[in-house]
């Protein structure tokens, strides 16, 4: 039987520090985060389209149907964390990488190389960082507050064409996000 094939956008969330930070301080410690973490995109999540397809170990695999809505919700997300940091209820940053794409569906699950290519941007991302794909930007008619800053082609290993990448600056209101 072949999986169901839709379009949307991939959202990887990657804790930066948590095997040190677990280390440190503890499994309890690490699993208050943990629960932060999924809290706080679920937050960023509420009224939209997207949705948590699954936790993998200190990151989240996040599903959104357009675009649009993965970088809206990539960014806040992104805003609700730094406010957490900010009032020293969360310790971790974080990195996101977001692409756009077909995807098939495994019951709950997707697949497919737009995820592999999601997960490997993710991994490129500094923190405190958003990294997307042309194929996000291509599907954003606006940016609201956002600005965008070109870090070029980029070479992601397992895929044989190159990448064109994009920092995402959050540089007003974030309640004009989008």
């Amino acid at each position: 039987m072949t999986p169901a094939t839709v379009e949307g956008a991939v959202i990887f969330s990657d804790l930066v520090g948590f095997t040190e930070f677990n280390g440190a301080r503890g499994d309890a410690a690490a699993v208050d985060v943990l629960d932060r973490h999924r809290a706080l995109m679920d937050d960023a999540i509420v009224a939209s389209d997207a949705r948590v397809v699954k936790e993998l170990g200190d990151g989240l695999l996040v599903w959104a149907t357009s675009p649009a809505g993965a970088l809206r919700v990539a960014t806040r997300f992104l805003v609700g964390l730094l406010d957490a940091r900010a009032a020293g209820t969360f310790p971790l940053a974080v990195r996101i990488g977001v692409h756009a794409g077909t995807v098939h569906r495994r019951g709950d699950d997707i697949v497919g190389q737009t995820v592999n290519v999601a997960a490997r941007i993710v991994n490129l991302a500094g923190p405190g960082e958003i990294l997307v794909s042309d194929q996000v930007l291509d599907g954003c008619a606006e940016l609201g507050s956002l600005a965008v800053r070109s870090v070029g082609p980029t070479s992601v290993k397992g895929v044989a064409e190159t990448v064109w990448l994009h920092r995402v600056e959050l540089t007003g209101d974030p309640a004009g996000l989008l």
